[in-house]
């Protein structure tokens, strides 16, 4: 790989949280000439882990299961047609050996983190979206000097950022904020405050940005005006959590001021009941609801890719027109439950209970099947005839 030109540098950078994000911007001509060539190929290097961090007299461990890195081109452009991150890559672990660098972003069934990236944005204002596709979170490795995408320019500025909003947020554990004597629904509701109160007073309005300059004089970043929350009212939310002579997961989410269509994607709503609730239209994509008891629970027209569902008890839930594409339903119950006009795609109900669910109008293309019970095999047909994947042995 060619020497990076000596004018070209990052004149400023900040990492808030290194230990959890460290993010390096780099450009690097495609020959020996830039001036020749014209193009220069801008190559980025992103380290996971988690970190501590003091709060309210106790403190919080946290980590990330995914982000989005947004760049802003001054005096150039970034083609769509020259992003090169896209798609599936494994992460190296953070201790690396030179060989073990030399397959970054190469693919590994049995290593590491996965990350899926996507990019969206326009040429000028491109973005790519880093979720968490396979590993248990928060993400951890490193991604090493993966190219973005090619600038066709020689004097520029970049001002890069990288983002989080609450669902990108993993909270791995906690200590000295309140006692471990609590229901498993309040605790998804005081991890959820919690979460969004750590977004809206350490983590914005990004996590690390830099700004790359070549042959360009700096670029002003813009100022983001950031209004933290008020600590004692987050001690007094808490509070009221703990105080409630209630465990109805809706009147705790009521009394935390969350919103059960807005608050909750990327939230783990483990071994919680839910049993009821009405999360209709609900964005809840990649929440983990494993073990959660959901029976008659509404997610009609609910967003909810790469749920997690393993285990638990859907018996009755209505998820008419609901989004599972890719969730994951391994040993759950469906007994009973309205699926019409549901998007499974590329869902995991492999053990599940389908008792008498009905699946009319589903999209089933590429869902795996295997060893359902209550599945009749006129049934097991009709969704194979429909694009369903069924295991040998079931």
């Amino acid at each position: 790989m060619p020497a990076i030109l000596p004018d070209m540098r990052a004149l400023d950078s900040h990492n808030k949280y290194p230990d959890c994000l460290w993010m390096q911007l780099e450009a690097i001509p495609v020959s020996s000439d830039a001036t020749a060539s014209g193009r220069v190929d801008l190559y980025l290097s992103l380290q996971f882990n988690e970190c501590w961090e003091p709060l309210l007299g106790g403190r919080v461990k946290f980590g990330l299961q995914g982000g989005t890195i947004e760049l802003i081109p001054n005096n150039c452009t970034i083609p769509r047609t020259s992003r090169q991150l896209i798609g599936d890559f494994q992460l190296l672990p953070t201790e690396t050996t030179p060989e073990m660098q030399s397959n970054a972003g190469k693919t590994n069934e049995t290593d590491g983190a996965l990350c899926q990236v996507s990019t969206t944005g326009d040429d000028t204002k491109p973005s790519w979206i880093f979720r968490l596709k396979r590993g248990k979170p928060p993400v951890k490795g490193l991604l090493k000097s993966a190219k973005l995408g090619a600038v066709a320019a020689t004097s520029f500025a970049i001002d890069a950022s990288f983002t989080v909003s609450k669902e990108d947020i993993y909270l791995a554990d906690f200590e000295g904020l309140w006692s471990h004597d609590t229901t498993p629904n309040q605790d998804s509701i005081l991890a959820r405050i919690l979460t969004v109160y750590l977004l809206e007073s350490k983590l914005q309005p990004a996590l690390s940005w830099a700004m790359l300059c070549c042959d360009s004089p700096k670029v002003d970043r813009r100022e983001v005006e950031i209004v933290a929350p008020d600590e004692a009212q987050f001690q007094e939310k808490i509070d009221r959590i703990l105080a409630a002579k209630t465990d109805n997961f809706a009147e705790l989410a009521k009394i935390a001021n969350l919103n059960l269509a807005e608050d909750f994607a990327g939230a783990n709503l483990l071994g919680t009941s839910l049993n009821g609730v009405d999360f209709s239209s609900a964005k809840l994509d990649r929440a983990n609801f494993r073990g959660a008891v959901l029976t008659d629970t509404d997610f009609s027209d609910a967003s909810l890719q790469n749920a997690k569902f393993s285990g638990a008890d859907l018996s009755g839930a209505f998820l008419g027109n609901a989004d599972l594409q890719g969730a994951d339903l391994y040993k759950a119950s469906l007994a009973l439950a309205n699926l019409s006009g549901t998007n499974l795609c590329g869902a995991n109900l492999v053990e599940v209970n389908l008792t008498n669910a009905n699946f009319s109008g589903a999209n089933v293309e590429f869902a795996r099947f295997g060893n359902n019970a209550g599945l009749s095999e006129e049934m097991q047909a009709n969704l194979q005839q429909r694009g369903a994947i069924f295991t040998v042995d079931s």
